[in-house]
């Protein structure tokens, strides 16, 4: 059995030909050596290659304008949040063995959530703002996420905190 015969391959820089592609078509009248009135140019053909030669556009990388910057500021006011608020909750126990007090242990609740609630508010502003910018969005993605569970979370616990404190 014979092996299939494929096309010879393309030596680098030279683009493939095809029928129907975007490349432009080979030029249909004999190169002289003297474009436009003796100016050299950069898309020169020359003998052996069959379209000019294409100068390859200059990667462009879009302006920073700090949108990524709040977006790591905001991602990095939520891990603080969530942190401060995974410490406030841990140390819940600790509270009730050193005061003992109920009014002791609500006030130390209320300044342990008071503070992730200011947090977690800054870090959703910036994590919003920075959605607004163009650049890289995903830090901003996940700030947003984790401060705004944590808010709804924060609200839900003061407002049943406050229906128990009714009851009585």
């Amino acid at each position: 059995m014979s092996e299939p015969q494929q096309p010879p391959a393309q030596p680098h820089g030279t683009p493939p030909q095809f029928a129907g592609s975007h490349y432009p078509a080979p030029p249909s009248q004999p190169h002289t050596g003297q474009p436009y009135g003796g100016q050299a140019y950069a898309g020169q053909a020359y003998a052996g290659q069959p379209y000019p030669s294409q100068p390859y556009p200059e990667q462009q990388r879009p302006a920073s304008s700090g949108g990524s910057g709040l977006g790591r500021i905001a991602f990095l006011l939520a891990v603080i949040s969530l942190g401060v608020g995974l410490l406030v909750t841990l140390s819940y126990p600790l509270m009730y063995r050193m005061l003992g007090d109920p009014t002791s242990i609500g006030i130390f609740g209320a300044v342990g959530n008071g503070l992730v609630l200011i947090v977690a508010v800054v870090g959703l502003i910036l994590g919003l703002m920075s959605i607004r910018r163009p650049g890289p969005q995903v830090l901003a993605g996940i700030a947003i996420g984790v401060t705004a569970s944590q808010l709804v979370g924060i609200v839900i616990s003061w407002v049943s905190n406050l229906f128990y404190a009714f009851s009585f």
